[in-house]
């Protein structure tokens, strides 16, 4: 975005993010995937928990998962079974029965 045509908002106040919250949404474009297709996904982060093991973050670019399906890792060349799906919210985890290409969820609350 050219410097010119942002908005000028404080993130500290709170001045004009309803403005940015509007560009994202008129300029970036949706994830598009199809869900029909064999599943593809991006793993964009991970890590390790002493009680549930290998986490993996990831985009779904096509397909579908959900638990108890066969995923293999190209990089590892292992094969996987999935045991727990969901989305991560700000100091929560909310599990889910399958996540689907082109999703994007928002979930709001008042604090």
């Amino acid at each position: 975005m050219p410097a010119d045509d942002a908005p000028c908002i404080s993130a500290k106040s709170g001045l004009n993010v309803d403005q940015v919250l509007e560009r994202i949404i008129k300029d970036l474009p949706a994830p598009k995937g199809d869900k029909n297709k064999k599943t593809k996904c991006l793993i964009f982060d991970s890590y390790y928990d002493n009680y549930k093991g290998a986490l993996a973050y990831v985009r779904v670019v096509d397909g579908t998962i959900k638990v108890g399906d066969e995923i293999y890792l190209m990089a590892a060349g292992k094969s996987f079974t999935v045991t727990e799906v969901g989305y991560f919210l700000p100091g929560s985890y909310m599990p889910s029965e399958k996540i689907e290409a082109g999703e994007v969820r928002i979930y709001c609350s008042k604090y």
